[in-house]
């Protein structure tokens, strides 16, 4: 019969516990560097090529221009050019262009994503998604001329208006207009409103859809109170991506919006009619202020992370 020393079973379990704890914390280290080492890249990525760029841009708004010349000299000139009237009318008129871009992106987007999340197979509705990707295999200035031909004085539309009787002459606010401004954004970004979308009205349980038949609800109130909530993340998604694409855009107002500007003109006439560096890094920090500003309040309402919870 074997005598059993309470005092020194007590000594090894608590040896046994440390070394456990000391194996954990090595462990863990081990981690915590993996994930360092998986994490680093992306974030010096970050720093170097988003975060550096915008400190300098920020940094060259405050500082003094003369003659084609940038002087190192701090002044708030650039700041008190963006709140002239004149320079606050285009970023009303930026921003209004920009809401009614996605509005009618949207207006059109979503009976498109509905369309191909529940009247095609799930391989079908991705492969006709995708096929709205092919225009951006051609330059954006290409796309955007595209529209002459089809939306000009002597284009197809006209054409067909004059030999179907409805107009005896060209209809000129076809072109070089807000209209088709709107025309050449929608062409442009509606994939970018569809596919998040699509991609929310996918991951819907279809269970829940059938639940909602069987409470006897029509497929109006299956819509409103089952599809479209739990649609929303994917909208807001989009919104963000049309509005924030839209209102940066520098291609679309330059060639079909008939001489108004946006910012974006502002911006590129500043730098290139005068090398006014601090009025178009002020005007960029500005616009991109009201972005965030936008993409805050959107993110507050709709949790835009459930599209990845699926």
């Amino acid at each position: 019969m074997s005598d059993s020393n309470p005092a020194v079973s007590s000594e090894q379990a608590d040896q046994q516990a440390e070394a456990g704890e000391g194996l954990f914390t090595r462990l863990r280290g081990a981690r915590l560097g993996e994930v360092q080492i998986l994490v680093g890249p992306t974030v010096l990525w970050f720093f170097i090529f988003l975060l550096a760029p915008l400190v300098v841009i920020l940094y060259y708004s405050f500082l003094t221009y003369s003659s084609f010349n940038v002087e190192f000299t701090f002044t708030l000139d650039a700041w008190e050019a963006v709140f002239q009237p004149t320079i606050y009318d285009v970023f009303i008129r930026s921003l209004l262009i920009g809401g009614a871009v996605t509005v009618v992106t949207l207006i059109f987007g979503y009976p498109l994503a509905y369309y191909l999340r529940f009247y095609t197979s799930q391989n079908g509705g991705i492969l006709l998604l995708l096929f709205l990707v092919i225009p951006f295999w051609t330059s954006a200035v290409i796309r955007t001329i595209g529209w002459y031909p089809i939306l000009g004085v002597t284009g197809v539309i006209n054409k067909l208006l004059i030999q179907w009787g409805l107009v005896e002459t060209p209809v000129e606010a076809l072109l070089f207009s807000p209209f088709s401004q709107i025309v050449g954004y929608l062409g442009a970004y509606i994939v970018f409103m569809a596919a998040p979308i699509f991609i929310s009205l996918s991951q819907i349980d279809e269970d829940l859809l059938d639940a909602s038949e069987t409470l006897r609800g029509d497929p109006i109130d299956t819509f409103r109170y089952v599809t479209l909530p739990l649609s929303m993340p994917g909208v807001v998604i989009g919104i963000i991506f049309v509005f924030v694409l839209s209102i940066g855009d520098f291609t679309i107002p330059q060639f079909l919006s008939g001489g108004k500007g946006t910012i974006t003109t502002l911006i590129y006439l500043s730098v290139n009619n005068g090398l006014n560096y601090p009025d178009a890094a002020a005007l960029s920090i500005a616009l991109l202020v009201i972005i965030f500003a936008v993409v805050y309040v959107l993110t507050r309402f709709v949790d835009i992370s459930k599209i990845a919870q699926n």
